[in-house]
């Protein structure tokens, strides 16, 4: 968990220095941010919407496209069924567990 909090610092230290606007990843935000949840609690789309600076139909267009490559689920939220909530999918998961083994490897592999 620490490096991935690492990776969304990193972000946004680029983000800050170099224009949101020129250097954004909203499809990884969006992944971390569910990712470093608590147990990868679920969230409403609206707030997932909101882990991002990109514009409202930006997100909604990222977050239909992780769905559709299997990476999200999306369904309706069993308390209120006016919310959909999102969550990662099995697949995103383990995307972004092996990602992150990847890169603390690359690291490693620099230090040698």
């Amino acid at each position: 968990m620490a490096f991935a909090r690492l990776i969304v610092r990193v972000g946004r230290h680029v983000g800050d220095r170099l224009g949101r606007d020129l250097f954004s990843t909203p499809a990884l935000d969006m992944m971390l941010d569910l990712y470093l949840r608590d147990e990868h609690r679920p969230i409403s789309l609206t707030s997932l919407c909101g882990a991002t600076n990109v514009p409202g139909r930006t997100a909604l267009f990222t977050i239909n496209r992780l769905v559709e490559c299997g990476l999200l689920t999306r369904y309706p939220d069993p308390r209120d069924g006016r919310r959909v909530n999102v969550d990662l999918s099995a697949a995103g998961l383990r995307l972004l567990d092996e990602c992150i083994e990847e890169l603390i490897s690359l690291i490693d592999q620099c230090g040698s």
